[in-house]
């Protein structure tokens, strides 16, 4: 209740401020050429045009977010080129990356540019977290990040940028309401103000969202044969984002507190419910300051302090209550010797810090190597160098880092990319490595790091002025992977080092974008292709390679058709092939699953939507979600003795949006 009033009294503040005038910046109304210029920094962390970026990188603009009718932030990497998301343990849901489980540490997912993996187990929990009312765009490295961003950027880097000031110049206000046929999906409320000032160089934004949720109105069979109600399984987000930059000075303020319930525990149901919090609290100011026309520096500082998988119930097999914190402090400079050269890179130091807030060691609750707390300090490098000419451009860098736990890792990565009329190539090689997050080195024995080898290549098209087709091959290797288990007898959890996990595949994409609206349109391909002692993600008895819960095929579609100005119409789809996964008890209902085939699934939600509602800036979406009811379900990637989570049914939605001010 505390929460609800909380977020209400949060939205109806923000209702009651007024915007001012100014220019906003309409990415929305960009023509597709013109967005593929948009420049980027999640990729260089200076600006470079999608296009141009040594990686392979997609913008999605707020309106392409809505347009597909997504609810949350899983919900729009679902249509995103290999993404796929899976069951972890009490109820939380991860993401896996090109068929590589990627929950633990390997996908580094940002809020602004603050990284919110948590940093006892590395993990970012999905489902109803970090609702698209939120967000202004989202920027996705579909490949390594390590060589710039450091260990929980292997696979691939998201970063989320919440409402900003210079789209805004006033306010706006959001809700959608969400129901199944007998009861409340989800509800929630965004509010955004902010304005940008170009005459002092001055932008400011508020952004608040909030609400509850539900995970499912099914019922969840463990491996016992027991069977419980998921109805009631919460999934409740707080977000507060705040952000101030005055020329070259920027501060953000970060409070996330995502609270989530589950009765499926570690693979026993249960008729009541464990709720676990994961909260982060972060502080960020960062600079650029010019030194003549050609040099710049870039200090930065950043505190953060994070209470994860946090469950305080006494009684509770899952209790666990421990803090981690980071303070980072970074010097990064950039010179231009020539027009075109570009030089950049940074020094980082940063001190993580965890600690018992409760040392009762009850439930899943204990200590690090016989102590209350543990440190680790980290001393980083990287470099970077772009040269572009005539004939190809070139990004060489790499990155250097110490753990005092782990010793040093090395991420170098290579870019060659060059357009030829119509057409853009890029061919990419880079190295990358996760550290074994601080949980993972104390309940392993001698956990190191793994380390990663991709290559891709990718060509791209236009098709006219409304039109771009690109299309990507890839091949990743990861050595030593940091394995999960649970001991069946005890319920301990340890971690180990495997052997090697290699996939491979393609991805494609076509995206179409005019006056009457927007459509876009994806396909996924990835196969192992060499695994040794990775036993507990394969299916065992294959004939080839094969791994557990993961789809061999993914395809996408979701756009927006305008019939005039103000009625228009869109959604989104999403098919994944079938694939096996540990899915029903064993005859003897004796705690042990049966291998199963989950079937192929067709996830498809379509909305009509009208502009100016009886008032001018008021917005109304009402759609259907999982229209076909497919039994959408989320397997355990891993043996780790769970069924697999049921997701959504099919229910009715409602988004409803006032903008106000000279933004609207």
């Amino acid at each position: 209740m505390l929460r609800r009033t909380l977020v209400v009294s949060l939205f109806t503040s923000l209702s009651a401020a007024a915007g001012p005038d100014g220019g906003v910046e309409d990415v929305e109304a960009l023509s597709l050429e013109a967005l593929l210029d948009v420049p980027v920094e999640v990729a260089t962390k200076d600006a470079r045009t999608t296009l141009e970026a040594p990686n392979v990188v997609l913008l999605l603009t707020r309106d392409e977010l809505l347009a597909s009718g997504a609810r949350d932030l899983l919900e729009v990497l679902q249509l995103v080129p290999g993404f796929t998301f899976h069951q972890d343990v009490t109820g939380v849901v991860g993401v896996a990356f090109r068929n590589q489980w990627a929950h633990e540490g390997k996908v580094l997912v940002m809020l602004d540019g603050i990284e919110v993996n948590e940093l006892l187990y590395s993990t970012t929990q999905f489902g109803h977290h970090v609702l698209t009312q939120s967000i202004e765009r989202l920027e996705v490295i579909r490949g390594p990040g390590s060589a710039l961003y450091g260990g929980s950027a292997e696979l691939a880097v998201i970063n989320v940028v919440t409402r900003q000031g210079r789209a805004l110049q006033g306010g706006e206000i959001g809700g959608r309401l969400a129901g199944w046929v007998d009861g409340l999906s989800d509800w929630s409320l965004a509010g955004a103000v902010g304005e940008r000032r170009e005459a002092e160089g001055l932008e400011w934004s508020v952004n608040v969202a909030g609400g509850e949720g539900r995970r499912t109105r099914a019922s969840w069979t463990d491996a016992f044969g027991s069977s419980t109600s998921l109805a009631n399984e919460e999934l409740d987000p707080l977000l507060l984002t705040a952000g101030l930059s005055w020329k070259g000075l920027k501060a953000r303020v970060l409070v996330d507190d995502q609270r989530i319930g589950a009765r499926s525990g570690y693979g026993a149901a249960t008729t009541t419910e464990t709720r676990s919090a994961f909260r982060t609290l972060a502080a960020d100011v960062q600079g650029d300051f010019p030194l003549g026309e050609r040099f710049s520096l870039r200090p930065r500082v950043q505190a953060k302090l994070q209470v994860p998988w946090q469950t305080t119930d006494a009684s509770s097999d899952f209790f666990y209550d421990k803090s981690a914190s980071r303070v980072l402090a970074s010097l990064g400079a950039a010179w231009r010797p020539v027009d075109s050269v570009l030089l950049s890179g940074a020094v980082d130091a940063f001190w993580d810090h965890a600690w018992l807030n409760d040392r009762r060691l009850l439930g899943f609750q204990t200590r690090f190597a016989g102590a209350n707390s543990v440190g680790y300090s980290n001393v980083a490098s990287w470099l970077q160098g772009q040269w572009d000419n005539p004939w190809v451009n070139v990004t060489l860098g790499g990155r250097i880092e110490w753990n005092s736990a782990v010793g040093v890792n090395v991420a170098p990565r290579l870019a060659l990319q060059k357009e030829f009329g119509r057409f853009n190539v890029k061919l990419l090689a880079a190295g990358a490595f996760r550290n074994p997050g601080i949980e993972n080195l104390n309940l392993g024995t001698n956990v190191g790091p793994e380390r990663t080898r991709v290559g891709e290549a990718e060509v791209g098209v236009s098709l006219g002025e409304l039109a771009y087709l690109s299309v990507n091959g890839f091949f990743t290797s990861l050595t030593s992977p940091i394995l999960y288990g649970v001991d069946p007898a005890s319920g301990d959890e340890s971690y180990r080092n495997g052997g090697v996990l290699a996939t491979a595949g393609a991805e494609s994409m076509f995206r179409l974008r005019g006056r009457k609206g927007l459509l876009t349109i994806s396909g996924a391909f990835a196969v192992p292709v060499s695994a040794a002692d990775v036993d507990t993600l394969l299916v065992p008895g294959a004939p080839t390679p094969t791994l557990l819960a993961m789809p061999l095929v993914k395809l996408t579609a979701f756009g927006r058709f305008r019939f005039d100005e103000r009625f228009s119409a869109g959604g989104h789809a999403v098919f994944l092939s079938g694939r096996q996964a540990w899915a029903t008890p064993s005859e003897a209902l004796d705690g042990t699953l049966v291998l199963g085939q989950l079937p192929a699934t067709l996830l498809l939600s379509l909305w009509l939507g009208v502009e100016h509602v009886g008032l001018d800036g008021l917005s109304a979406q009402l759609g259907v979600g999982n229209l076909l009811a497919a039994n959408v379900v989320f397997a355990q990637p891993y043996d780790g003795g769970i069924p697999p989570l049921p997701g959504r049914g099919r229910e009715l939605f409602l988004r409803l949006t006032y903008a106000f001010g000279a933004g609207k």
